[in-house]
């Protein structure tokens, strides 16, 4: 039996699983950016309130996003 045969149901399967839970992340973190955004639309007059949102948007919702997208970058050249 070909050990390609064998083995490519399950990295396809792999695959699909890390993309799910890719896309789960990304909502995750993109609900985080939108969220950021309407409450600094209440902070805008509190600068120490409207700093510190920014900095959750960016290390709750930004980077993270970055993060993601070299993740998802790995699994389309790792074929």
């Amino acid at each position: 039996m070909n050990h390609e045969q064998d083995s490519t149901p399950s990295c396809a399967e792999d695959r699909r699983k890390q993309l799910r839970q890719l896309q789960h992340d990304i909502k995750t973190h993109l609900g985080i950016i939108t969220m950021g955004l309407h409450a600094l639309e209440g902070a805008r007059n509190e600068p120490e309130t409207f700093d510190e949102i920014i900095k959750m948007i960016n290390t709750s919702g930004a980077e993270p996003l970055k993060e993601i997208v070299s993740e998802i970058l790995k699994i389309a050249c790792s074929d």
